[in-house]
């Protein structure tokens, strides 16, 4: 969509690590404000994105259109380095006006929403899911952001997740219903596979994870269901952890020697792991739409989820969802997949149509522009 002659809003994005998305340490927040700030910007929108130091140290002024705009993080603890670089990154929208409308991502930082209001901007939250109860965070963590949730429903003009189930249990929580509005993915040209010779991998003869290592990602049921598989097409999983090296080591301890760890892949690389797996596996216990399972379906794989109500909403009928928490099914299914290839091609088409029809960007954002529309 070409950009509109109308002088639009200023909208800053405050709360993921920053941009580009494809440095050490990025995760889906940061390729989902990616892909929803490019293309704001391309509309006509002045559009910012802060940016934590301990991510990327001198960003470049513009990005693709966006402004970037580096801050300090108070404190390299994993919870509280979000929450103080967005008291700052919020601090400085405030009172250097550099944007009408503070998009905020995540439900901890619902803190700093009476310094939105005490600035006079409007102010939009977007949550994914009850991130108070991901096992990595301890009991004073789930109480501050049980608390920012609180926040968000009670001061924030405008807040949305991406899927029903957390529409549904945000509103049985805070008697507030917050919006829906999905997540989208990019339908990629073939991105070739000259990239997997190097990691000893071949074309559609792996299986693939792409995700952060910790308790919530599953990744653990996916470990073991795959070592009681009989077959030798490697697992490859790339994602790391620095945060909890402990679970990081019990994950390759578990494993076997058909099990690539790969650490973090991004760009061209990421890319073509996605592109070229056999089945792409989502074994998450928590999630909302997952970008990395999202990618793989773009790409027309065969994706195969735990069967908690977010993801069997992401996947519709274009994906195999095994019971939730199920070792034995998740490998039971793998092994009827192996086994099947016919029914591997047909769900990666069906995945593929899925997002082309339900999860497309141009659509997320023109949902975004119908809010922005409400503070003009």
């Amino acid at each position: 969509m070409a950009p509109s002659d109308k002088n639009k809003q200023r909208l800053a994005f405050v709360g993921m690590r920053g941009l580009p998305p494809d440095l050490p340490g990025a995760g889906g927040g940061e390729r989902e404000t990616d892909a929803k700030t490019r293309r704001l910007a391309a509309r006509g929108y002045e559009v910012t994105v802060y940016c934590r130091d301990s991510y990327i140290k001198d960003p470049p002024a513009d990005y693709e259109g966006v402004k970037l705009i580096g801050l300090p993080v108070l404190s390299t603890n994993a919870g509280m380095e979000t929450l103080s670089h967005t008291f700052l990154a919020t601090l400085h929208a405030v009172f250097k006006d550099t944007a009408d409308v503070i998009n905020l991502h995540g439900m901890g930082n619902g803190l700093f929403l009476p310094l939105v209001k005490i600035g006079r901007k409007k102010s939009v939250v977007y949550m994914d899911g009850i991130d108070w109860e991901r096992p990595k965070w301890g009991k004073f963590a789930r109480f501050l952001l049980k608390y920012g949730a609180a926040s968000a429903m009670r001061w924030a003009d405008y807040v949305y997740v991406d899927n029903v189930t957390s529409q549904e249990q945000f509103a049985q929580i805070f008697k507030r219903q917050p919006e829906v509005i999905t997540l989208g993915a990019d339908l990629w040209e073939n991105p070739g596979n000259d990239a997997l010779e190097p990691l000893g991998l071949q074309s559609q003869n792996y299986i693939l994870f792409v995700g952060m290592l910790r308790p919530d990602k599953g990744v653990n049921l996916l470990v073991e269901a795959y070592r009681d598989l009989e077959t030798d097409i490697p697992l490859v999983i790339v994602g790391e952890n620095p945060d909890d090296p402990a679970y990081v080591a019990n994950l390759k301890a578990r494993s076997d020697s058909r099990v690539k760890f790969l650490g973090y892949r991004y760009g061209e690389e990421a890319r073509q792991l996605f592109a070229n797996c056999l089945i792409y596996v989502q074994p998450s216990v928590m999630e909302g739409n997952s970008p990395a399972l999202m990618s793989a379906m773009a790409c027309g794989r065969c994706v195969v989820v735990n069967g908690i109500d977010q993801n069997r909403e992401t996947i519709g009928d274009a994906g195999i969802a095994f019971q939730a928490g199920d070792v034995d099914d998740l490998r039971q299914n793998l092994e009827h997949l192996l086994s099947d290839p016919d029914r591997i091609q047909t769900l990666g088409s069906r995945a593929r149509e899925r997002i082309t029809s339900v999860y497309n960007w141009e659509r997320v954002v023109d949902q975004l522009e119908e809010v922005f529309s409400l503070f003009e």
